[in-house]
C-alpha cells in the first residue's frame, strides 16, 4: 500500500492546547563537500524522519503510531499530533525537502540511485498534490482510522523493558489530546462543508462502542500480564498499572468524547452523497489519488471504460467454467456453490484452521515459480471482533523491521457460515503467499536501500503483484483445489475489474451509494456484507482500489513482452527476482527494469 500501511486519517488542535514542538528537519551539508551519492542518502534519510517524526499525512501516511508499528522505535514515547501547526509544519518541512530534491543532478547517480531519486521526487510531489483534498478536516475512516491505529499500538511495544512500559504509558497519556484535536479538526471540517459520508461515520461509531465495552481492567488495549515478563517480578504489576492508569484516565475518556462528537454533530450533519465530487475542492483531489495510486494519467473516464472492457473479458471466462460444470452460466453455478454446505464453515475456528493448511499449501508450492522464500515467517490470525464488521474479508500485516513480531494474515471470521470458501483460496493467495507476504518481506528485506523504499511502495505495484499472484497461482503454480476455487479466483477477478467501475463511477461520475453496490454484488461473487464493506471503504480510500487492476495488466503485459523477446530462454524464476528485487517501485520504472533484464539476457 502506497505509503506507510494506509493510515488515511485526519486530526486537528482544539484552541486551548499549545502547539507541537517545532519539527526540525537537519539540513543538509553543503553541496560543495558532498558527492551526489551523499548528498541523496541524507535527503532520503530526512525525508524519512520527517514522516515520521510527529504526525501522519492524509492519504499519505507517517507519524509514531506507523512508526512503531514498523519497528521503528525512536518515537515510542508520542502520540501523533494532529493539530494545524504540526500538519503546517510537516508540510513546510518537504516542500524544502523537495526543492532540494529537484536541485539534485539525477545523471551522475548510480542506477540504483537513479532509481531513489525518481521515487523520492515522486512522493514529495504527491504530497504536494494531494494537499487539494484537506482530508484531515474530514475523514472518519472506519478502517484505518486514529481509533484503530492506537488500539492496535501495544503489541508492538518491548514491554519486558521497562523503557518499554515507559514508553507505552506515555503514549497512552496523550490520547486525551489526541482524540481532542482530531475532533477540532473535524469540526473545522463542518464549518467548511466537509464531513465523511454518513454510513462511514456509523461505522466508526460502532467500532468506538465496542472499545467502550469494557472497563480499563478487561479493555483490549491493556497488554496481558505476560508480556511483562521480562521484568524483575517486582516491577511487572506496576509497570502494567501505570499503563491501565493511562487507559482509565486518558485513553477511554479521549475514546468516549471522540464517540459522543460523532453521534451528537457529526453524524446528523454527515454527507449523504458518497463521492468526492460532493466536496469543496473534490474535483481537484480525485485526479490527484488517481494519479498517486495508479502512477498513471489516465482520467477517471478511462480507467471507468478499461473496468467495463476487462469486467466482460472475466466474466466469459467464468462463463466457460459454469458451462464446463453442467451451469447454465456464472450466475447459475454460483448459486450451485452457495447451495452447498461443503462450501462454509460451521464455526470460525475451523475456518481459520482451513486457512493455515491453505497457507501451509501455497508456501510448499514457491520453489516452483521463485528463487528467494520469504525470510520470516507469517501468522494466520482471526481479525478482532471490534473491528470485524467493518473490516474486508482478510488483509495482511507485515513483520516490524525489529522482528517483535510475526507478519500476520489477518481473516475475517465473523459469520463464518456466509464465508464461502470457493473465494478463499484466491483471498489467501493474495494476502500471503505468493501475494504481500511474499513481495513485501522481499522489499523489506533490501537493506542497501533507503528506509522510505523498504517500507512504503507504489499502490499500482503492490496491490497488482497481489492480484497477478492470485491468477498466477492457477496458471503457473496450480495451486486451486477445482473448478470451484478457479472459478472464485476469477469472481475475485472481476471484483478488481469491477472496482475500476464503481470507484470512478462514485467519484467522478456521480454513482450513489446504492447504484456502486448493486454494480458489485452483481458482477462479484462477495457476500453481501463484504460486497457492502468494499464500498465503504472505497468511498473512504478514493482512488486506492484502482491500482489493482492497474498493476496486474501491467505486470501480465511486462510478462508477456518477456516471453516474447526470449522465448525459450525465458524462465519465469528469473522474472520474478527481476520484478522483486528493487521493491515497489512505479510501474514505469518496472517497465524499464524489465527491459534492461531483457536486454541482459539476450
Amino acid at each position: 500500500m502506497r505509503a506507510l500501511c494506509l493510515v488515511v486519517i485526519a486530526g486537528c488542535a482544539t484552541p486551548q492546547m499549545p502547539p507541537p514542538a517545532q519539527l526540525s528537519v537537519p539540513a543538509a551539508p553543503a553541496a560543495a563537500v558532498q558527492g551526489p551519492s551523499a548528498r541523496l542518502d541524507g535527503l532520503a534519510r530526512r525525508y524519512w524522519t520527517a514522516l515520521l517524526a510527529t504526525t501522519a499525512l492524509p492519504f499519505l501516511g507517517g507519524g509514531p503510531l506507523s512508526a512503531t508499528s514498523l519497528g521503528d522505535h525512536r518515537f515510542d514515547a508520542k502520540l501523533d499530533e494532529l493539530s494545524p501547526d504540526a500538519f503546517r509544519q510537516l508540510r513546510q518541512s518537504l516542500a524544502e525537502l523537495r526543492t532540494e530534491a529537484a536541485t539534485l543532478p539525477q545523471p551522475g547517480l548510480p542506477a540504483e540511485e537513479q532509481l531513489t531519486l525518481e521515487m523520492l521526487r515522486r512522493q514529495l510531489g504527491d504530497a504536494d498534490a494531494l494537499d487539494a483534498c484537506q482530508a484531515e478536516v474530514w475523514v472518519v475512516d472506519q478502517l484505518y482510522g486514529r481509533h484503530v491505529a492506537l488500539a492496535q499500538t501495544a503489541r508492538y511495544y518491548p514491554l519486558g523493558t521497562a523503557q518499554g512500559a515507559a514508553d507505552l504509558a506515555a503514549r497512552y497519556g496523550e490520547a486525551g489530546r489526541f482524540f481532542d484535536q482530531h475532533v477540532g479538526n473535524l469540526r473545522r471540517g463542518l464549518l467548511q462543508g466537509r464531513t465523511s459520508p454518513r454510513t462511514n461515520v456509523q461505522l466508526v461509531i460502532g467500532s468506538l462502542d465496542a472499545l467502550l465495552q469494557k472497563d480499563a481492567e478487561q479493555s483490549d488495549l491493556l497488554p496481558a500480564e505476560g508480556r511483562f515478563a521480562g521484568l524483575g517480578a517486582a516491577e511487572r504489576a506496576p509497570a502494567r498499572e501505570r499503563i491501565r492508569l493511562a487507559l482509565a484516565e486518558h485513553v477511554l475518556p479521549g475514546i468516549r468524547r471522540y464517540r459522543d462528537f460523532l453521534v451528537t454533530e457529526l453524524l446528523p450533519r454527515a454527507r449523504t452523497d458518497v463521492g468526492l465530487w460532493a466536496l469543496p475542492g473534490g474535483d481537484a483531489c480525485y485526479p490527484a489519488l488517481v494519479a498517486h495510486h495508479t502512477g498513471t494519467k489516465r482520467t477517471a473516464q478511462e480507467l471507468h471504460d478499461l473496468g467495463v472492457k476487462t469486467l466482460a473479458g472475466i466474466e466469459a471466462e467464468m462463463d466457460q467454467i459454469a458451462r464446463a460444470e453442467g451451469a447454465a452460466d456464472a450466475k447459475a453455478y454460483r448459486k450451485q456453490l452457495d447451495g452447498r454446505a461443503g462450501q462454509f464453515k460451521k464455526s470460525a475456528a475451523e475456518l481459520m484452521e482451513w486457512n493455515r493448511a491453505t497457507l501451509a499449501r501455497a508456501m510448499a508450492a514457491l520453489p516452483r515459480a521463485f528463487a528467494r522464500l520469504p525470510r520470516g515467517p507469517i501468522e494466520t490470525r482471526p481479525i478482532e471482533a471490534y473491528r470485524a464488521a467493518s473490516s474486508p474479508p482478510a488483509f495482511y500485516h507485515p513483520e516490524p523491521d525489529d522482528g517483535s513480531q510475526p507478519a500476520i494474515y489477518y481473516v475475517n471470521t465473523l459469520r463464518p457460515e456466509t464465508r464461502a470458501l470457493y473465494n478463499e483460496e484466491a483471498l489467501c493467495f493474495h494476502e500471503s503467499v505468493p501475494g504481500h507476504h511474499l513481495q513485501i518481506d522481499r522489499a523489506r528485506g533490501l537493506k542497501d536501500l533507503p528506509d522510505f523504499r523498504r517500507f512504503t511502495g507504489e499502490t499500482a505495484f503492490v496491490e497488482g503483484w497481489a492480484l497477478y499472484s492470485e491468477r498466477m497461482s492457477d496458471e503457473t503454480l496450480h495451486l486451486y483445489s477445482g473448478a470451484p476455487a478457479r472459478f472464485g479466483m476469477l469472481g475475485y477477478q472481476a471484483w478488481r475489474a469491477s472496482r475500476l467501475v464503481v470507484d470512478t463511477g462514485m467519484h467522478a461520475l456521480r454513482w450513489d451509494r446504492e447504484r456502486a453496490l448493486q454494480f458489485l454484488r452483481e458482477h462479484t461473487t462477495l457476500a453481501p456484507d463484504e460486497a457492502a464493506n468494499e464500498i465503504d471503504r472505497y468511498v473512504i480510500l478514493p482512488g486506492q482500489a484502482l491500482a489493482y487492476m492497474v498493476g496486474e495488466i501491467e505486470l501480465y503485459r511486462l510478462r508477456g513482452l518477456a516471453q516474447q523477446k526470449l522465448g525459450a530462454s525465458f524462465d519465469l524464476r528469473q522474472f520474478h527476482e527481476a520484478v522483486l528485487a528493487h521493491g515497489g517501485v512505479p510501474m514505469a520504472s518496472l517497465g524499464r527494469i524489465v527491459q534492461d533484464w531483457i536486454d541482459g539476457h539476450r
